[in-house]
């Protein structure tokens, strides 16, 4: 996670503006339960005013941080307190001097916590010293500038803008959060929306605008109320929507040319309008229309017969806001599914959301989920959970799908509307949804449809068509044709596969883009040295009777479904596969991989050992409760760096011939040509830094860190946001190129810099000795 892409991402629509007036509204509610913080922090920030903590004193202060961190919505985990409470009594010296470090607010913030947990896990390897009691310590002693921290809401608040990259490193985690509070309450200062906002605001928004489900669900109508009226304004006048697309981001206009830049018919009128846009040319109705008439005259059939013309320009809208409006459909889904009296009750998995682009693609200026039964196989033929997002406003309630509706003529949908989107909160669709929950169930299980249910239900598809060509997007390489022939080959033959190459050279992923381009769910995993076949396979586990029951492992979970009993194929991912002892953590898994049944000492609740097994037959597709069959077309991917191939744990040459090794490299001619391919996917502009353009400078530091250690283009794409935001291509390599030398030679890595100073880029001659100084604190190195 870069904090440059998070900053670009907060503030790239309405979103946070929306968010934030909601906020406020909701801190004056009786709902609001975060009061509590401000009243705790001011007690321990007036204890720690002008107070030097020494070892006679450390086992107060400590105890002070115990007794003051709330029973109810606590700030840190009890036990955290207890192990710094232990290690004080242990060294309180130690301890004195940590928090006194940890304090001193004139050094490093990173460098700080470091210390402080690098040490505290030296004295105990197994205590919890982890980020919440970070953020409660410095919050403690200074609540104004330093927050508090609960991951989940972190987590929650980076994937509603679509980041799912997490820092493992405690001190970067909480720095990372630091400075994403501080961009915070810049924001609310230049709004207006604050006066004088400290770091608890900051963190008391994150935590409200992603715990509190009547927010969340508010913010989330709001912001897709907002795309609605702008998008029923365009359907309804076509010029405005023209005259908005005039108005666009030139490196939107280029992301949308290259998008369309090898297709046809409708695509090809894309292309074309964004071709005059580029060439500084606005584009009128009536060119659109020419447009639409020269595409139209190159083909025999009628092509645009289905389009409306705001069909063939809702890309120019929607391509921008897409994966922000999914984000938020799914906050409002889950809020659904989470409803307490639905609880007991099984709806069909990830269906049936619909975004702006409607189920055909054709565009609409509304949106709405359906939830329907798992056991339905499609909306049409069932009795729903429904809300709607339009320019009218929102409806929700119980909808009756098109095919349902012809068997049982007569019954009629039970909506509500809200006209006013000001008026709308979720404890209203909650109470709607419960109330005709009982008429839901009928309709779907009533015994004139039970028949049709029956008959919906079809064998799962479990198979995957290997001679389908493998396509990916958004992603570069060199050599692509001959890289996806050797994965597509390699698939088809059974074998399951290792992407290895340097850092950054998309490993990762280019596999989710495998799984994806062949239709398979799949399932990411990180490898850990601690892995074991509890993880993986899975071991008994207490029930909350206390009696043990066998709790499947995250590979088992991949081959049946938990509620159907079904057998599922998803495929699995293990990013930096060589970090595990796969022989030992595979376990069991391995001898079905190679074509063996294998019995587990472990028994199902009936007395039963679990059985894995290969898929024999077309019809293994509805295994017996112990059992667990490998599907014949599952396979799994693997990353691993180039650097560690050698390191770090082996694996069996067994194990090894399973897979085959497919090298993913870097490109061998590295100039500004090729940057300038990578700038234009990455949707940066190219322009001219400190004297030099972007993709020069960009290549000009990739040739020359390859000659050292080689990286891939996802490290450079690091390098060109720092670059292009903030200018400075020596905090740049510091921040990403120079962390991956670890391991050169004290004179390969002296070589390094001052190849840098004496190249095109006058940036490093000019800040020379800040490179050097972090070569020499960061390598030992003396220049």
């Amino acid at each position: 996670m870069k904090v440059e892409d998070v900053k670009e991402r907060l503030f790239q629509d309405s979103y946070i503006d929306i968010a934030v007036e909601e906020y406020l509204r909701f801190k004056e509610s009786n709902e609001y339960g975060e009061r509590y913080k401000e009243p705790v922090l001011k007690k321990l920030n007036d204890y720690l005013k002008n107070k030097r903590i020494t070892a006679e004193n450390i086992l107060e202060v400590i105890k002070e941080f115990q007794n003051q961190n709330p029973t109810s919505g606590s700030f840190v985990h009890w036990k955290s307190l207890l192990d710094l409470f232990n290690f004080a009594m242990q060294e309180p010296f130690k301890v004195a001097e940590l928090l006194n470090f940890l304090y001193e607010d004139s050094a490093d913030l990173t460098l700080r916590i470091k210390r402080f947990i690098e040490s505290a896990k030296d004295y105990n390897p197994k205590s919890s010293f982890g980020t919440p009691l970070i953020g409660y310590l410095l919050a403690g002693y200074d609540m104004r500038r330093y927050p508090l921290y609960k991951d989940d809401a972190f987590k929650d608040f980076l994937r509603s803008f679509g980041i799912d990259e997490f820092a493992k490193d405690v001190a970067e985690k909480y720095y990372n959060y630091y400075s994403i509070c501080g961009i915070l309450i810049d924001y609310f200062v230049k709004k207006d929306y604050m006066k004088n906002p400290s770091m608890l605001d900051a963190q008391d928004f994150i935590f409200c605008i992603t715990s509190y489900k009547q927010l969340v669900c508010k913010i989330a109508v709001k912001y897709l109320y907002s795309h609605a009226k702008l998008l029923h304004a365009f359907e309804r006048d076509i010029t405005k929507f023209i005259n908005y697309i005039n108005n666009l981001p030139e490196d939107y206009i280029v992301h949308l040319k290259d998008k369309y830049s090898e297709n046809e018919k409708v695509n090809l009128i894309r292309f074309k309008i964004a071709e005059m846009i580029l060439e500084n040319k606005k584009i009128t109705v009536e060119d659109f229309e020419e447009l639409k008439n020269d595409v139209q005259s190159k083909s025999e059939k009628n092509i645009l017969k289905p389009w409306s013309d705001f069909g063939i320009l809702f890309p120019f809208y929607f391509d921008r806001f897409k994966e922000k409006v999914d984000i938020e459909l799914r906050k409002i889904y889950n809020a659904i599914k989470s409803i307490e009296h639905f609880s007991d009750f099984e709806f069909k998995e990830n269906k049936y959301i619909c975004n702006f682009e409607g189920p055909a693609n054709f565009g609409s200026s509304r949106c709405w989920i359906a939830l329907y039964p798992k056991d339905k196989e499609t909306h049409k033929t069932s009795a729903q959970l429904f809300i709607d997002v339009s320019a009218e406003g929102v409806k929700y309630g119980l909808w009756i799908g098109s095919e349902l509706k012809q068997r049982i003529k007569g019954e009629v949908e039970d909506i509500e509307i809200i006209t006013n989107v000001e008026d709308f909160s979720f404890s209203k669709v909650e109470k709607k949804l419960v109330d005709v929950f009982d008429k839901f169930k009928e309709l779907n299980y009533s015994e004139q449809n039970n028949e049709v249910s029956t008959q919906e239900a079809k064998k799962p598809e479990i198979s995957v068509d290997f001679d389908k060509t493998l396509r990916i997007e958004n992603l570069f390489f060199e050599d692509e044709e001959v890289l996806l022939k050797r994965i597509s080959t390699a698939l088809k033959l059974g074998k399951h596969i290792i992407l290895i190459g340097p850092p950054g050279t998309g490993k990762t992923k280019l596999a989710k883009e495998i799984c994806k381009s062949y239709g398979v769910e799949y399932e990411m995993v990180t490898a850990m040295s601690d892995w074991s076949t509890y993880d993986t396979i899975g071991g008994y586990k207490p029930d909350i009777d206390g009696r043990l029951f066998f709790d499947e492992g995250v590979f088992l979970r991949l081959f049946k479904d938990k509620n159907s009993k079904i057998l599922t194929n998803k495929w699995l991912i293990i990013d930096e596969i060589n970090r595990a002892d796969i022989d030992k953590a595979f376990g069991a898994l391995f001898s079905v991989i190679t074509g063996q049944k294998v019995i587990l000492s472990f028994k199902t609740k009936e007395g039963e050992n679990i059985v894995i097994r290969p898929q024999e037959s077309d019809d293994d597709i509805y295994p017996k409760d112990h059992e667990y069959i490998l599907p014949r077309d599952f396979r799994i991917i693997g990353t691993m760096n180039t650097f560690d191939k050698t390191s770090l744990y082996e694996m069996s040459y067994a194990f090894m011939r399973r897979f085959a090794f497919i090298p993913v490299t870097i490109p061998k001619n590295i100039d500004g040509e090729l940057v300038d391919k990578y700038l234009k996917i990455w949707g940066i502009e190219d322009r001219s830094i400190n004297n030099i353009n972007l993709k020069e400078g960009l290549a000009k530091v990739w040739e020359i860190t390859n000659r050292y250690r080689k990286i891939g283009p996802g490290i450079i794409e690091d390098v060109a946001r720092y670059v292009s935001i903030e200018g400075d291509y020596t905090s740049a390599v510091i921040l990403y190129i120079l962390p991956q030398f670890e391991g050169l030679l004290e004179n390969e890595i002296k070589n390094f810099v001052e190849e840098l100073c004496q190249s095109e880029v006058d940036d490093f001659a000019k800040q020379k000795e800040k490179l050097k100084d972090f070569v020499s604190d960061f390598f030992g190195i003396s220049f």
